[in-house]
C-alpha cells in the first residue's frame, strides 16, 4: 500500500510532538527550576528588640542595663553575585536596625544551582562560608518532610529543618517548618558588639536580676572568678517559616533570636542574662511582593509542567490521527475502450 507523502510529514510531526511533550518534565523543568544567575530578591522585617545599654552598663545601673522593646527592623538582600556552572556565589546582606543604631553584616555562600544546597567553593572565590545544608534559600517544590538542613551563621553549625505541616497563606498552598538552633555564638560581627569582660564590681549588682539557679551556682565560686570575669555567649534562634508548595517562596516567617551571656565557674559554663534579642516578621509590603512573585513563578511552572505538554500531546494526535486518514493514495482509476461499441460502429 503507497502512503502519500504528506501523510508521512504528519505522521513524523506528530510523534516529534508527543516525544517533545515527554520531554518536558524530566528535561525542560530542571533547568527552569535552577537558581537564576539574576537572582536579586530584597525582604524588610519589623518587631522588636531587647539589648544591652552600655551606657547603664558602665555606670553599673543594673535597672536600666536592659533595654526591652525597643523598635527593630531588619533588611535582608539576598543576590547571586557570580555563576561557574553548577555553582552560584549566593550574597547574604543583612542589616539590623535598633533603635538609632544599625549593624550591617554580609555572608557569601557558593551554592548548587539545582539543589540549593552549600558546596564547596570554586578556586578563585574568596571569603565564602564553609556551609553545610540549605543557606538563603529553599528549592522550589519543597519536600514535606523533615529531610532539609539549615545552616546558621550565627553558631556556624547546621540543624534540622523540621515539617510542621500544611496551610493556606496570601491564597497559596504552603508547606510549614520551624527551625531551631542552639549553641555558642561564633558570629564575629555580633560578638564584637557585646563586651568580652565584665568587671566585679558591676557584676555583684547584677546579683539580684540573675535567675535563682545561676546566682546559687555562681555564689560558693564567686571569690575564685577573675576581675574582670571573662564572658562567652550562647544563642537561641528559632525560624517558622511557610513556603510556597510550588515556586519555594517564604509566604510568611518569623524570626526569633536570643543571646546570652555566661561565665565559666570550674568547669561549668553558667548563664546569667540574655543581653541581645531579636523578634520580627515580614512587614505587610513584603509579604505582598513576595506573594505576587509566588503568583508569577506558579504560572510559568503549570505552563511548562501541564499546559505545554498537554498541548503538544494534542496537536501531535491530531497530527497523526490525520497521517492515518491520509495513509493510502488515491487509485487512479484507467477507463478501457469498449470493443463492441467500437466495432458496432465500425
Amino acid at each position: 500500500m503507497a502512503l502519500r507523502r504528506s501523510s508521512i510529514v504528519y505522521g513524523v510531526l506528530g510523534i516529534v510532538l508527543i516525544a517533545l511533550a515527554a520531554s518536558t518534565r524530566p528535561i525542560i523543568v530542571p533547568l527552569l527550576t535552577r537558581l537564576p544567575g539574576n537572582t536579586d530578591a530584597s525582604a524588610r522585617f519589623s518587631g522588636t528588640a531587647t539589648v544591652l545599654n552600655s551606657k547603664a552598663l558602665s555606670a553599673g545601673d543594673t535597672a536600666h542595663v536592659l533595654l526591652s522593646g525597643v523598635p527593630a527592623s531588619m533588611d535582608r538582600r539576598v543576590h547571586v553575585v557570580k555563576t561557574k556552572g553548577d555553582t552560584a556565589l549566593v550574597a547574604d546582606d543583612l542589616t539590623i536596625h535598633i533603635g538609632k543604631n544599625s549593624e550591617p553584616s554580609t555572608a557569601r555562600y557558593a551554592v548548587d544551582r539545582g539543589s540549593f544546597d552549600a558546596v564547596e567553593a570554586p578556586v578563585g572565590w574568596k571569603n565564602v562560608e564553609r556551609a553545610k545544608g540549605l543557606t538563603v534559600v529553599f528549592p522550589i517544590h519543597p519536600k514535606a518532610d523533615d529531610s532539609y538542613t539549615y545552616y546558621n551563621p550565627l553558631t556556624q553549625s547546621t540543624a534540622r529543618v523540621v515539617f510542621q505541616g500544611t496551610g493556606r497563606v496570601s491564597g497559596h498552598d504552603v508547606n510549614r517548618y520551624k527551625i531551631s538552633v542552639n549553641g555558642a555564638l561564633k558570629s564575629s560581627a555580633v560578638l564584637a558588639t557585646l563586651p568580652p569582660a565584665l568587671p566585679k564590681k558591676l557584676a555583684k549588682s547584677f546579683a539580684s536580676r540573675l535567675p535563682a539557679a545561676s546566682a546559687a551556682a555562681i555564689a560558693p565560686k564567686a571569690a575564685t572568678l577573675p576581675d574582670p570575669i571573662p564572658l562567652s555567649y550562647t544563642v537561641a534562634t528559632v525560624i517558622d517559616i511557610s513556603l510556597d508548595q510550588d515556586s519555594g517562596l517564604a509566604l510568611d516567617s518569623h524570626y526569633q533570636e536570643q543571646v546570652t551571656a555566661n561565665v565559666t565557674a570550674g568547669q561549668k559554663k553558667i548563664p546569667l542574662l540574655p543581653v541581645l534579642a531579636l523578634d520580627v516578621k515580614p512587614t505587610a509590603a513584603t509579604k505582598a511582593d513576595i506573594a505576587d512573585k509566588a503568583s508569577s513563578i506558579d504560572t510559568k511552572l503549570l505552563v511548562i509542567r501541564t499546559v505545554a505538554p498537554l498541548t503538544l500531546i494534542g496537536m501531535g494526535l491530531l497530527l497523526l490521527t490525520i497521517a492515518v486518514l491520509r495513509r493510502r493514495r488515491p487509485t487512479t482509476v484507467e477507463t478501457v475502450p469498449n470493443k463492441t461499441a467500437a466495432m458496432t460502429a465500425g
